[in-house]
């Protein structure tokens, strides 16, 4: 492996942008000594930056995760700057199982494709299937959890529930013993079983506000507390959020800048087969639907414009964090590096530092991505 000096760049260093900074790459992590020999990469005028990741993805341009190769998966996510990612599920029972394990068979248990760290389960342990098949919902019980994570090899590392389903309590503590991250999902919970279920350790929810109930009126004039709002407020809990400005609104998105803080967001793609394409009508992408297709407005069916799912790369999402939103880049880069990798426990990636995994993206002033280095190798230029 070759060594990298990128020279010249502003660079994120621990949280703050430092110009005309060099960094250097040694046996795959950020170093602090000088090197022998190496490789430039010329970064004047650009940003140097963490490799961006994704918590909750489910597809890009021509790949869906439940049905093609995570090997060109794993490329395309490269392309974007996507340096870890979860690999996200939404099949049935057998259907998670044989992704699972075709999935490990041709990645070598990822070892082909270091940028996809796990799968998440998402449409199993639901009330309510929000963009899923009804046939996905599967009740909780120990033999189809366990037939789950056999299939998964260890590699299951987020995991969706609903709180309110029989079973979801005893669940959630087996996967935290297990270090599965578990998330709140298409819940209609009240706001007492939500917090059972952060008491037994539940972290993360999943995209705030999509799959989330509105409270109804109980006494006249009187404004209804509802599930969000007790979201918003505890500090135990992460939450996800899909920056397109169409799943959530402005509004809410600086609503929850402001009640959560910035280190308890991720930014999420929710990304399904055609993010990242063109703008434009697409025929065939999914079967017998035409869909358009446009990052600020999400994948649509053409017959009666209905929301159909996320068009985003995380690499929008970080400029939509920028542009759309108002935030600083170490913001944008927490909001889709730093607290993703909080989440998933990767202690050594999110921030750039010495020691630290050389996971790195290089943006132009435009955003637009010049290099992709994963591990201390150039992986994609653009």
């Amino acid at each position: 492996m070759k060594d990298l000096l990128i020279r010249n760049g502003t660079a994120l260093i621990d949280g703050v942008m430092r110009e005309k900074t060099d960094v250097m790459v040694h046996a795959g992590s950020i170093a602090s000594t000088s090197l022998v020999e190496f490789e430039v990469i010329d970064a004047t005028g650009c940003y140097v930056l963490p490799g961006l990741i994704d918590l909750h993805n489910h597809g890009l341009r021509h790949i869906a995760v439940q049905s093609d190769s995570l090997c060109e998966y794993s490329r395309l996510l490269l392309e974007q700057g996507v340096t870890a990612c979860v690999a996200t599920l939404v099949g049935d029972v057998q259907a998670d199982i044989e992704t699972m394990r075709r999935g490990l068979r041709e990645t070598d248990s990822f070892r082909l494709t270091p940028n996809i760290v796990g799968f998440r389960p998402e449409i199993l342990y639901v009330a309510k299937t929000g963009a899923g098949a009804a046939s996905s919902l599967t009740p909780i019980t120990a033999d189809t959890t366990q037939a789950l994570y056999e299939a998964g090899e260890g590699w299951i590392k987020i995991w969706d529930v609903s709180p309110e389903l029989e079973g979801a309590i005893p669940f959630i503590r087996w996967a935290v013993e297990h270090d599965i991250v578990v998330s709140m999902a298409h819940t209609s919970a009240t706001i007492e079983q939500a917090r059972r279920a952060v008491d037994a350790g539940l972290r993360l929810v999943t995209h705030l506000y999509d799959t989330f109930d509105v409270p109804e009126e109980v006494d006249l004039g009187v404004y209804p507390v509802g599930l969000t709002d007790y979201v918003q407020v505890e500090d135990r809990l992460t939450v996800e959020i899909v920056p397109d400005g169409v799943h959530v609104h402005p509004l809410l998105v600086e609503k929850t800048f402001r009640c959560k803080g910035i280190d308890k967001i991720a930014f999420i793609t929710d990304g399904v087969r055609g993010a990242g394409n063109p703008p434009g009508i697409y025929d065939g992408l999914y079967p017998g639907v035409p869909v358009e297709i446009t990052a600020d407005r999400g994948v649509r069916r053409v017959s009666d414009d209905a929301l159909s799912g996320s068009a985003l790369t995380q690499l929008q999402s970080f400029r939509n964090a920028v542009r759309k939103f108002g935030c600083s880049l170490p913001t944008a880069s927490a909001l889709c590096s730093l607290n993703p990798a909080r989440v998933l426990g990767l202690e050594r990636k999110g921030r750039l530092a010495p020691g630290m995994d050389a996971d790195i993206i290089v943006l132009d002033d435009a955003l637009d991505l010049r290099y992709t280095i994963l591990g201390g190798q150039v992986v994609y230029r653009a």
